[in-house]
């Protein structure tokens, strides 16, 4: 259920963990005073979340509303899929990713890790400590596990998994990690995303 709205752009994101990051990377970014964040839950949950956001108290002042969500395995899939969603809700569709498409509000959408690659948040946060000295022994890591068990199909949680385990407080969830500063703002992997939250 959507929360009361109460500045001039709203930046809706899958889940919790999600919701999390983005808070601390606006704040990073000095946008957190202009920029709202709510979570609409999984991604089949965001045709009912827009809906119901339409008469949430404050929905008539936004200016700009962007979405974001991960691509999973397919980045143009998941587009498509929010652009679906928007459309159901009345709300403007924009032709590609980080293009606004104008309307009352402008929308404008985000698949992450970059929009074209498939994945998820865990991969674009795991894309930024890849320089870190830990990062053989992760490698070697799952050579071993391959090499004596099977290994998800999918690599990017687990990967970041076994990352966090070797920072000082091991074991730490997503939103927790984000919130210790185990993310380096600064790397070039961001750049897309920022490039789309000082865009809202």
């Amino acid at each position: 259920m959507p929360a009361p709205i109460t500045r001039p752009k709203l930046l809706v994101v899958e889940g919790t963990d999600a919701r999390v990051f983005f808070d601390v990377l606006l704040e990073q970014m000095g946008l957190a005073d202009t920029v709202q964040t709510q979570d609409f839950g999984g991604f089949t949950e965001l045709p009912s979340f827009l809906r119901t956001l339409l008469g949430t108290s404050g929905f008539s002042q936004v200016i700009s509303l962007g979405i974001v969500r991960d691509a999973e395995n397919n980045a143009q899939s998941a587009f498509q899929s929010v652009c679906g969603s928007l459309r159901k809700a009345g709300l403007s569709v924009p032709q590609r990713p980080m293009v606004s498409a104008s309307g009352s509000p402008s929308v404008s959408v985000f698949v992450l890790p970059d929009c074209t690659s498939p994945g998820m948040l865990e991969t674009l946060c795991f894309q930024s400590v890849e320089s870190d000295p830990i990062m053989p022994c992760v490698a070697e890591y799952f050579e071993c596990v391959a090499a004596n068990s099977s290994v998800p199909g999918n690599m990017d949680k687990p990967r970041l998994q076994a990352f966090l385990a070797s920072r000082s407080r091991p074991g730490l969830s997503l939103r927790d990690a984000t919130k210790a500063g185990h993310w380096p703002w600064n790397s070039p992997v961001f750049d897309p995303l920022k490039q789309f939250l000082r865009a809202l």
